[in-house]
């Protein structure tokens, strides 16, 4: 039998005010990162002390912020975030949503932490005891289940056929994943402007894609359109089956243009294609 071991301790950092002007004497030989995780909302603690190690009392600073930044230096959309004081001398809270985390992805962050002294000077918290002003912080990755993004697709490729005929692809899009719950089937959207012509999708099952996987591919859920439409053509509950890669393949009407006797054009465009299960 296996045993797991859990533990609840809060997510503390010690930080130090040099508010005396004189050089720590006490060296962390470690100095952890903090970590947070998208998915959860990220409380986060920090314990403020003077040169001596003691914890200061926080109601001498006011405006304590925490600046999370990217490696770049550029701020998260919602820092600073103010820090609270708690009932414990010295400790200060703030939580980073995690409604701020769920368009990134797991990488390292920059933190600092400022305040305002009794005389109102803007001033640093330091993040070690080596007077380092900027600390880091690491995006670790998702910490509950997530659901699957979508694919989007926007730009295309083209080919000449052995008639002469332009046909557009989409790239290779893959249908099979390494996940808890497999993918049994799949939804099209494909946005059209102005478009005229036929619309199709390809499937192969190569495990990798080469000039000739859709060789002898059928053509699965062909849609015309007969007149220049604006609209999203979707196919609903396209089953994965054997397929390994998918594509969306479209020709397009032509028009002849009077002013040149040797120019055709294209009728409409594809604008986006998007995949979801």
């Amino acid at each position: 039998m296996q045993k797991i071991q859990s533990y609840l301790y809060p997510n503390r950092i010690i930080v130090t005010a040099d508010l005396a002007g004189f050089t720590t004497e006490y060296k962390n030989v470690y100095q952890r990162n903090v970590k947070i995780y998208n998915g959860v909302d990220n409380v986060i603690e920090f314990d403020v002390k003077n040169a001596d190690q003691k914890r200061i009392d926080l109601t001498t600073l006011r405006q304590l912020e925490l600046n999370v930044m990217d490696s770049q230096g550029n701020e998260l959309s919602n820092s600073p975030y103010a820090l609270r004081t708690t009932a414990i001398t010295g400790i200060a809270k703030t939580v980073i949503p995690q409604d701020d985390l769920s368009e990134l992805s797991a990488q390292f962050l920059k933190y600092s932490i400022t305040a305002l002294d009794s005389d109102s000077n803007n001033i640093v918290l330091y993040t070690d005891t080596r007077f380092g002003a900027v600390g880091t912080m690491e995006l670790v990755g998702d910490a509950t289940p997530v659901f699957k993004n979508d694919q989007v697709y926007t730009e295309f490729t083209q080919e000449i056929n052995f008639m002469g005929n332009v046909i557009n692809h989409s790239s290779a899009i893959p249908c099979k994943f390494y996940e808890a719950e497999k993918t049994n089937s799949l939804i099209f959207e494909i946005e059209i402007k102005g478009f005229q012509g036929q619309i199709y999708l390809e499937g192969t099952t190569d495990m990798t894609i080469s000039v000739n996987s859709y060789l002898n591919a059928p053509q699965l859920y062909p849609t015309t359109i007969a007149t220049p439409t604006t609209t999203i053509v979707r196919w609903v509950n396209v089953p994965v089956n054997d397929f390994n890669y998918f594509r969306v393949s479209w020709v397009n009407s032509s028009v002849y243009n009077i002013t040149s006797t040797n120019t055709s054009g294209a009728i409409g465009s594809v604008e986006k294609i998007t995949i979801s299960s």
